[in-house]
């Protein structure tokens, strides 16, 4: 038989029928009447939020990057060493101090000449008795919360207002305080030529590195896959409307097209929806501080070779979960075959993930934390293929668990209304619990890598008694002025003891070291020599017997110490700098060893070198010496450290204010530990968006059902705590799954980063609380749908 050769099909005609099936899908999605937009809305939703999220996190390394170089920007160019005052040149000291934990660093400047550098975000240099300040600062002092920090800045005018290109974020507390008492450059006094230090970019170390690359993916993993599960709401009457087309014609492939395009159509939507809800949540953003840091709004920008790619991933995701979810689902001129009892889920499989990223993170574990963009893909990848291993799980073990539930007799009739929709509908409750179960599974192990890393400097720290400490350096206050100093703080509120002392150097007369600049690296260290009186000696080391005269002399880690009848040349190299003939004294016959106590009773003072007593010395010999106050304050007293701050800023404004002595819980720890629970809970409270959606979308699609069993008596309350039920196992199941998944992927980060592992079991508690929160609030929000669902007029067909 000749027949002709069937001919190939047009290209073009199949890009049309693509085209107008994707086309039809989305039409779908858009169309229907009020089910349909509800549905889309919803999907719009969810992708919308998700969307936000990937958009703020493609904004950081913006965000970064803009604060950085305002900061670099202010950071002074000191002049070339050697150079003297010049029309072009600026004597500056740094002033940093706080108010209420909340840090106000500012700069004390005077100009050299007409020329003087200004600093960014002003147009003159404040003269004496003026001050430049942030709006943020300026808001402080003019309202009643401020009134003590005013205090701290006397007979000082505010002139001028620092514009937001010399600030770090709009919160900032920044000032610029005029003076003409800068005499010299010394200690914290410099000499610059200009303002903007453009040297090498800060470099974090690896232990740095790992925990914000674990961060990163513990925080964007749930969001993924929140994204998987908002593009499928809608599932089961899409799936029933296809089965019409199936109907009238429609070939398995069409319907299949057609649900891409309705997939394709919510997460356009969703998009557009993302970048309104970022758009419009970056003006807030701006009135956000943490740990002192913030953001403008021009700083939120996402970086655009990563926004280029969220729109097709999204698109992608859309489509491909649509198309995953129809895997199982036979649609059917006749109907839907999706109540069948489901295959029994494999485990194997599953565990190739978790395997996988084993695999790639034990030789970190073993080998140290390494280096370069290789390791920092394969920790990447290892801790993402971990966290997705915890979501492939558990719907295996959801269905393990529901099971064997099933298999037991007792229970209310709401439990078994709860778990016979668990089995019939697990996959659905598995993927919107996952995102949960991803995400604190993900924060338990940054928390536990957050925990082990920065409590490391506190196993070698001893238990001191606490201190406060001001000083002034380098000759700010003179010697002679010591009691005067320690009478004006102890006259402080919430002062309860002062001790004040001198701290200088002191060489042999024979071997003066030369200054740092000579490179010179044979010289010997010099004695640190301390005058204070016997009450103070004793807080520095044990002397024993004190009286005024009295000499001790302290040998340091290497043994070297001054010997009695010693000839001693006074703060060599500070008198050298300012060109004067250094002080010579002796050490006395009548000097006596003391042995260095095993811990520091004052931390940051050994109590090692010369002690003397100010009879013995004269601190007048030490013109340039530094003068330290060591206070004890008294707890009960509110601002007692602001008060001392204030006083300190009196004597002179280049005094240093600090705090010595048992940390106690660890601040930093804690305070990074509570913006990363912050972060965590806002994840967890984005999937309970997701959440709360889904639970939503299943009632409305049992809208039949549920008004069945109303016409049938059944209470509402029956209901109501069935839908609680049905939310809370599978969270229980997830959050179970998700501590046990957290605690070991964070034993083998913290493991990697060389420390021990420590759980915060607060944070833990509190990440668990507020999931089981999020469960409680979809729960109630659910109920109002609820009820209005449960109606005889539901049962009504036309």
């Amino acid at each position: 038989m000749s027949g002709r050769p069937r001919p190939a099909p047009d290209r073009r005609h199949t890009a049309r029928r693509w085209c107008a099936d994707l086309a039809m899908g989305a039409r779908f999605a858009v169309t229907g009447g009020r089910e349909g937009w509800i549905r889309t809305a919803l999907t719009a939703l969810g992708v919308g939020l998700g969307v936000a999220v990937l958009l703020l996190a493609a904004s950081v390394p913006h965000l970064l990057n803009g604060a950085q170089e305002r900061h670099r920007a202010r950071s002074v160019v000191p002049a070339a060493q050697g150079a003297g005052p010049s029309d072009r040149s600026l004597l500056t000291a740094p002033a940093d101090t706080a108010f209420r934990d909340l840090p106000v660093p500012g700069r004390i400047v005077m100009a050299e000449g007409p020329h003087a550098p200004v600093p960014p975000g002003l147009s003159r240099l404040p003269g004496p008795g003026e001050l430049a300040v942030s709006p943020a600062l300026g808001d402080l002092l003019r309202s009643p919360a401020g009134r003590l920090l005013k205090d701290r800045f006397p007979h000082l005018q505010i002139t001028a207002t620092i514009r937001d290109e010399g600030l770090t974020h709009p919160g900032e507390l920044l000032f610029y305080q005029g003076s003409d008492a800068l005499r010299r450059p010394g200690f914290g006094v410099e000499r610059i030529t200009a303002f903007g230090d453009h040297g090498e970019p800060f470099r974090p170390g690896a232990p740095t590195v790992l925990l914000l690359l674990v961060s990163c993916v513990a925080l964007l993993v749930p969001v993924a896959v929140f994204l998987a599960t908002a593009v499928r709401f809608g599932g089961e009457r899409r799936d029933r409307r296809l089965a019409a087309l199936r109907l009238v014609g429609a070939d398995r492939a069409t319907t299949r097209r057609i649900a891409a395009g309705e997939a394709l159509a919510g997460a356009l939507f969703g998009l557009l929806t993302g970048a309104a809800v970022f758009l419009a949540g970056r003006v807030p953003l701006a009135g956000i501080s943490l740990f002192g840091l913030g953001v403008f709004p021009s700083d939120v920008v996402p970086d655009a070779r990563v926004t280029a790619l969220v729109g097709p991933a999204v698109l992608l995701c859309a489509v491909g979960s649509a198309l995953f979810t129809m895997r199982r689902v036979t649609v059917e001129p006749l109907g839907v075959t999706r109540t069948a009892r489901p295959p029994r889920r494999r485990l194997w499989w599953r565990l190739l993930l978790p395997a996988a990223g084993v695999a790639l993170l034990l030789p970190r574990a073993i080998g140290g934390t390494g280096s370069g963009d290789a390791a920092s893909v394969r920790l990447i990848l290892g801790t993402a293929l971990l966290l997705l291993g915890v979501a492939a799980v558990l719907p295996w073990l959801l269905d393990a668990v529901v099971a064997r539930l099933n298999g037991t007799g007792g229970g209310s009739q709401s439990w078994h209304l709860a778990v016979r929709r668990l089995q019939l509908s697990s996959t659905a409750a598995a993927r919107s619990v996952s995102g949960i179960t991803v995400a604190v599974a993900g924060a338990i192990a940054v928390q536990m890598l957050l925990t082990g890393s920065l409590s490391l400097a506190d196993a070698g720290q001893t238990s001191t008694a606490a201190w406060t400490e001001v000083d002034a350096y380098d000759g700010a206050v003179p010697t002679a002025r010591a009691g005067q100093m320690s009478a004006l703080l102890r006259a402080a509120p919430g002062v309860r003891t002062a001790h004040a002392l001198v701290a200088g150097h002191a060489a042999p007369a024979g071997r003066q070291p030369a200054p740092a600049a000579s490179g010179d690296g044979h010289d010997p260290e010099p004695y640190p020599v301390t005058v204070a009186d016997c009450a103070t000696l004793r807080q520095l080391a044990p002397v024993g017997a004190c009286s005024a005269g009295d000499v001790f002399l302290v040998a340091g880690p290497d043994g070297a110490a001054p010997r009695p009848g010693e000839r001693l040349v006074l703060n060599p190299v500070g008198s050298r700098g300012d060109h004067r003939v250094p002080a010579r004294w002796t050490v006395p016959r009548t000097a006596r060893r003391a042995a260095a106590g095993p811990e520091r009773p004052v931390p940051g003072r050994d109590g090692r070198g010369l002690l003397a007593t100010p009879e013995a010395l004269p601190p007048a010999l030490l013109p340039h010496a530094d003068l330290t106050c060591l206070l004890r304050l008294d707890p009960h007293t509110p601002d007692a450290i602001e008060y001392v701050r204030n006083a300190a800023a009196r004597i002179t404004p280049l005094a240093v204010v600090f705090r010595s002595g048992p940390p106690g819980p660890d601040e930093a720890a804690g305070l990074v530990s509570s913006g990363l629970t912050a972060c965590a809970t806002a994840v967890l409270l984005l999937i309970g968006c997701g959440l709360l959606l889904t639970v939503l979308e299943q009632l409305r699609e049992r809208a039949r059902l549920l008004s069945a069993l109303d016409a049938l008596g059944t209470p509402r309350a029956l209901l109501g705590r069935s839908v609680l039920w049905q939310t809370a196992v599978p969270v229980v199941m997830g959050l179970t799954l998700a501590v046990g998944w957290g605690l070991a992927l964070g034993t083998l980060l913290v493991r990697m980063a060389g420390r021990p592992p420590r759980p915060d079991w607060w944070s833990i508690l509190a990440l668990t609380g507020t999931a089981a929160a999020v469960v409680l609030g979809v729960t109630a929000l659910c109920l109002p749908l609820l009820w209005r669902l449960m109606r005889p007029d539901g049962l009504r067909t036309e």
